[in-house]
């Protein structure tokens, strides 16, 4: 019974030891995993494009226009005569600076969009990766725990197979203890493929992405700072709000442009002509106006109305972002309780189960008391290492929504510096 109480205390220290730091990816490796990403790579592809389209605002879309004509003039009265005639013309038309200064603001607030759509599928794939991470991470930690159960059961066997050849317990129990050690190695097999199957899904995902545990975790502690600071934090470094807000302006610098266009549109050109088969030659400046219609009006309405409906929309989510930051903050306090008391349980049924195999050792007791005192002891420590994980990944989600975690602030440089 020795070895078996060695295994226990072993495993209890497992469960309350301190862990290394490094049971996140490192976040070097982290942020290349998420620049890599489709969801990056695909809002890296839009910004880009969007970049070319703002440049196209800020040059304008005025282009010259060359046109030609020939005629041939036939002259009825005598004496008859028919002349060849030709001309050439030049134009274009012109941006006035109140236009040229409503594109540039409406090419920099697209810009300013596209941009904080790429933070945002940024930051929305450093979820995915935490979810994935602590997905595979519980089912690791647990495959951990039922292999040292697997020592445990292996140990009891061992136990009972000694005090049958002592004589000092009935071969029945040897059957008890192989139908135990049967089970516990079952749930070891099916963790071991539960933990397969989640890592696959995390490198499905992040192939580049390195995988490894060495079965530490370190204590959940409830987050640091109140609830306010939080909000604020996160308010202040929030993808979804800042896309919502740049949305908005867009739409308002383009109501404003509209609002500009409803103006007449201006065209000067310098023509030349060869007439009276080319006695007659004509150089002029010809200066032309496009008159404004009703659908510059309802497209300046149209755009005005989906401004003002996503301003509101941006203040709307805001107060929703406050409302769920700060849910996240009391949720992360609250399992790292959970998980405390969670911890004195088990540490409570492990000393149950400890003294049973002490008493059994001692030739008191049952091996089915015994049985019965290791599974519950089992149980906690399962519902501890879920607690465990839970609390961690509640605190990874903080600090990830609160920049803290990983870099995930993106400029114009970033999005191109990235491979």
């Amino acid at each position: 019974m020795n070895a078996v109480r060695t295994l226990t205390f072993a495993l209890a220290l497992a469960f309350a030891a301190q862990a290394p730091a490094d049971y996140l990816p490192a976040p070097a490796a982290a942020e290349a995993a998420l620049w890599a990403s489709p969801m990056v790579m695909q809002a890296r592809g839009e910004f880009a494009a969007q970049m070319f389209k703002s440049q196209g605002l800020q040059h304008g879309r005025e282009e010259w226009t060359v046109g030609t004509d020939v005629a041939q003039r036939r002259i009825q009265t005598m004496p008859g005569d028919s002349r060849s005639e030709w001309g050439v013309a030049l134009s274009r038309p012109l941006r006035l600076p109140a236009r040229a200064a409503a594109d540039r603001a409406l090419a920099g607030a697209l810009t300013a969009h596209a941009e904080a759509n790429l933070g945002e599928a940024l930051h929305e794939s450093g979820r995915q990766l935490l979810a994935l991470w602590f997905d595979w991470l519980g089912e690791a930690s647990q495959e951990l725990l039922w292999q040292a159960q697997r020592d445990l059961a292996e140990q009891q066997l061992a136990t009972v197979n000694a005090r049958i050849r002592l004589g000092e317990a009935p071969r029945a129990e040897r059957v008890n203890a192989e139908a135990a050690l049967a089970q516990v190695r079952l749930q070891q097999q099916q963790s071991a493929t539960r933990a397969q199957q989640a890592r696959s899904r995390l490198l499905a995902h992040y192939p580049a992405l390195a995988v490894k545990a060495d079965g530490g975790l370190p204590p959940p502690a409830p987050p640091a700072g109140s609830a306010e600071a939080y909000v604020e934090a996160v308010l202040e470094h929030n993808h979804e709000l800042a896309r919502a807000r740049r949305q908005a302006e867009a739409l308002q610098a383009e109501a404003r442009q509209l609002g500009r266009r409803r103006g007449v549109d201006p065209s000067v050109g310098v023509f030349y002509k060869s007439e009276a088969g080319g006695d007659e030659r004509v150089l002029g400046l010809s200066v032309g106006l496009t008159l404004p219609g009703a659908a510059r009006r309802t497209d300046q309405q149209a755009a005005g109305q989906l401004s003002a409906t996503a301003q509101e929309a941006a203040a709307q989510l805001e107060q929703r972002l406050r409302q769920e930051a700060r849910a996240d903050f009391e949720t992360a306090v609250a399992q790292a309780a959970d998980w405390q008391q969670a911890e004195r349980a088990a540490q409570a049924l492990e000393e149950s189960a400890r003294l049973a195999e002490r008493a059994y050792g001692l030739g008191e007791g049952s091996l089915d008391q015994v049985l019965l005192t290791r599974r519950l002891a089992l149980e906690g420590w399962v519902q501890a290492r879920q607690a465990q994980v839970v609390a961690l990944a509640a605190d990874a989600r903080l600090k990830l929504d609160a920049h803290q975690l990983w870099p995930l602030d993106v400029g114009a440089d970033d999005a191109h510096a990235h491979p």
